[in-house]
């Protein structure tokens, strides 16, 4: 029996989320075409069927996810009459759903903590990177924006301090990642936030944005 296109695309899901399972539990490198397959409960034929190597299905999770590589990309905010408010709101829900939402919170685990940089993984990670240096930017514009409405110290490095943001939610998120869920996370994220706008001159405006 010729299998039909909607067959074909309900095993291909059906691998990527049994993948996605398996990364996080037995990390890339340990992970197995064999594992996948069991866990889908279909042959390492059908996989191959779909998928070239390990690292393609690896590659496929990421690709159907509907989330950004980078946790803390933020929408524009040029235009907005309080941006340091508006950026601050962005970057509390990215935390929040990096933490809570189960398959956010898997996949980040997976590209934070399960994956070797490899030669089988550079490609990926080269992603990634592209995706971090992106979010940088876009925290930079929400800053600059900021800093025009004098919202920031007038001799802040507003790239420098997107960059010092960025790596320390990121710094953070790895390390609530490695912890199971609790309620005090969004206490101690909610901190690390404000010390991270603190620390570039955003204290008053923090304040005032605080909920």
């Amino acid at each position: 029996m010729r299998r039909t296109k909607q067959q074909a695309l309900d095993t291909r899901a059906k691998i990527i989320d049994a993948a996605e399972r398996v990364f996080f539990v037995r990390g890339f490198a340990r992970a197995s075409l064999e594992d996948i397959a069991s866990e889908a409960g279909v042959t390492r034929g059908a996989v191959y069927g779909h998928f070239r190597n390990k690292e393609a299905v690896f590659q496929a999770i990421y690709e159907c996810a509907d989330m950004p590589l980078d946790p803390f990309v933020v929408q524009s905010c040029e235009q907005d009459a309080d941006p340091l408010q508006h950026l601050h709101a962005q970057l509390r829900q990215r935390l929040r759903d990096a933490l809570h939402l189960r398959r956010a919170r898997r996949l980040y685990s997976i590209a934070m903590m399960k994956c070797e940089v490899t030669a089988e993984t550079a490609a990926f990670y080269e992603r990634v990177s592209m995706a971090a240096l992106r979010a940088e930017k876009q925290i930079d514009a929400a800053l600059r924006a900021a800093s025009q409405r004098g919202q920031l110290p007038p001799d802040v490095d507003t790239r420098a301090a997107a960059g010092f943001i960025h790596a320390a939610l990121t710094g953070f998120l790895h390390k609530r990642l490695m912890m199971s869920t609790e309620s005090r996370g969004d206490l101690e994220a909610e901190q690390t936030l404000a010390s991270a706008l603190r620390c570039v001159g955003a204290h008053t405006a923090f304040e005032r944005a605080r909920v």
